[in-house]
């Protein structure tokens, strides 16, 4: 079970390898994805202190993802009205 979990808090275990493996996976897709067609608008709420399986932590995150929508709520203005 240490394998999986880490012996201590500050070890990572497997699952902690797993989900970095996949958070890096994504981040390289969605780079090269955005190089070919970039977004009008990209929002980029600050999460990086959660970890892939915190779902506990979800009203946390929901809050940031509301936060960072008021924070660029100036650009969806500008982008709206070029329309």
């Amino acid at each position: 079970m240490s394998q999986l979990l880490g012996e201590k808090r500050n070890t990572l275990g497997l699952f902690d390898v797993m989900a970095s493996t996949i958070n890096i996976m994504q981040d390289r897709i969605t780079r090269s994805r955005m190089a070919g067609e970039p977004p009008d608008v990209l929002l980029a709420p600050r999460l990086s202190h959660l970890g892939l399986l915190e779902f506990d932590q979800a009203a946390v995150a929901m809050a940031e993802g509301r936060a960072c929508v008021e924070r660029m709520r100036p650009v969806f203005d500008q982008v709206l009205s070029e329309l």
